[in-house]
């Protein structure tokens, strides 16, 4: 009997796995929020798509030019500034994230700007 509870036991404790926690959601406004999101590849389609990289550099494709810049969290803000992309270099741009699971809302012009989506990949 005793053997028997002990092998249960064992196999109900080795079925209770850690699982990933589910991505987190709402504004993303500081650099911890913004950690998980380093390194991975952000698709607005399927040919257009940006990386943010450790260093605070960002690189990526969009319209079919190469994409290089800096990007840092300010005032609760993520901003970039672009050495290199479809018109050239541009301005510094503070934007507000949202996050909701795999998917990215993002606000231009400190969230008075355009908006467009992103997806986390």
């Amino acid at each position: 009997m005793f053997k028997k509870i002990a092998f249960l036991s064992v196999l109900l404790l080795s079925a209770c796995q850690m699982t990933d926690p589910a991505p987190a959601a709402g504004k993303l406004s500081t650099a911890a929020d913004f950690a998980p999101l380093v390194g991975k590849t952000l698709r607005l389609n399927e040919t257009d798509f940006a990386v943010m990289n450790a260093d605070g550099t960002l690189s990526g494709m969009f319209s079919g030019a190469d994409t290089r810049g800096t990007w840092q969290v300010k005032d609760g803000f993520w901003c970039r500034t672009l050495t290199a992309g479809p018109r050239g270099p541009s301005p510094e741009d503070c934007q507000v994230w949202e996050r909701s699971g795999d998917t990215l809302t993002i606000r231009r012009n400190r969230g008075q700007g355009a908006s467009f989506q992103y997806t986390i990949s």
